[in-house]
């Protein structure tokens, strides 16, 4: 474990290490769907980008005739199987590029798909990040201002997506962007920790430089993000959402809703929005419901946050040398004064005593 934690500190910069430990250490041991969907635009998509999908099957160990059985699920080591032999199998193309040029519509799956009835890219991103679980435990944080939106990929540490993967999903956000507003839109910025290597190819695509910083992301400006979708349909959205949100209450139906708010609670504890009423909106209930459901297990927001604070708390001083006041306000504390106090009510001592145990 010491290895893997000094070579992705090596690789991809501390903070980025620290960023997602602290976010996903704890989500890994909650979050169960680890699978991702192959819907049946993939037959499209591999034909539009003419590449053999029995071969390309065949080499990630998987049946030749699998694209017969659309809609399948795969875990998530035989998804990222099959990207990297469908990355082999365009021999020098870069894929994402590709994949982009022959994006349609049809391909989409019914959460990209409600995407397009929206009105504009704000409303486009909300609705993906709500439902984008049912698509695989990739995820997305939203920072929606009205100067800038911008879209960032969340995923559990022990995944390791590939990149390819990564800015395929990135380009897909632009495509609907143009697609939609008949505009020719560009990002304000991107960023990835690793940067591919056809560079020129992708700022040829996007219109804007791909940067390397710690997070992946994509940042529209606001304008561009209240640009009106020509393809807003509110009569398919009504058709859509139920059955979307009957899916996702399926999915959650396993995982107590403290678990839930707790794997809430570690995407908005570092952002600063870990209230009732952003974790409640995360959920898609109301902040009432969310208190309602939360007594009926015995506990409360405020416990579940406490709670969280203090697992952060106890993994950060057992496996880091993090000083006192980066932890404190890695949990959420501005003062480092208050993160002692909670913390002797967790464990009876002081952070510098826990860590010296």
């Amino acid at each position: 474990m010491k290895r893997a934690l000094d070579f992705r500190s090596s690789q991809l910069g501390y903070p980025l290490l620290v960023l997602k430990l602290q976010r996903y250490v704890l989500i890994m041991r909650l979050e169960k769907n680890e699978k991702f969907t192959l819907n049946p635009g993939w037959r499209i998509l591999f034909s539009e980008m003419n590449l053999p999908v029995g071969e390309t099957l065949r080499r990630a160990g998987l049946s030749p005739r699998l694209f017969e059985k659309l809609p399948v699920t795969l875990d998530a080591a035989s998804f990222f199987r099959f990207w990297k032999a469908m990355e082999k199998a365009g021999n020098d193309l870069e894929i994402p590029i590709l994949m982009a040029k022959s994006l349609d519509v049809e391909v989409f799956s019914p959460p990209l798909y409600s995407a397009v009835c929206s009105h504009n890219l704000r409303q486009a991103a909300e609705r993906i990040r709500r439902y984008k679980a049912l698509m695989g435990p990739i995820t997305l944080d939203i920072e929606d201002t009205p100067k800038q939106l911008k879209i960032i990929w969340r995923w559990p540490l022990h995944l390791e997506p590939p990149l390819g993967f990564l800015l395929a999903d990135m380009l897909f956000w632009v495509y609907l962007a143009r697609k939609c507003t008949r505009f020719n839109i560009a990002p304000r910025e991107v960023t990835v920790p690793i940067l591919p290597s056809s560079l020129t190819d992708y700022l040829d695509y996007l219109g804007a430089p791909l940067t390397r910083a710690d997070e992946v992301s994509l940042t529209f400006s606001g304008t561009d993000a209240e640009l009106d979708f020509l393809s807003s349909n509110d009569a398919i959205w009504s058709a859509f959402e139920p059955k979307l949100r009957d899916q996702l209450a399926e999915l959650q139906s396993g995982t107590s809703v403290t678990d839930q708010v707790r794997i809430a609670l570690m995407r908005a504890i570092p952002a600063g929005t870990a209230t009732a009423s952003h974790v409640a909106e995360t959920l898609s209930i109301t902040t009432r419901t969310l208190q309602r459901r939360l007594q009926t297990e015995g506990a409360s927001f405020k416990s579940v946050l406490n709670a969280t604070r203090a697992d952060l708390a106890r993994h950060y001083l057992t496996t880091s040398t993090l000083p006192l006041y980066e932890i404190s306000f890695l949990i959420g504390y501005k003062e480092p004064s208050s993160f002692n106090r909670a913390f002797r009510e967790w464990e009876g001592m002081t952070p510098e005593e826990f860590r010296n145990c």
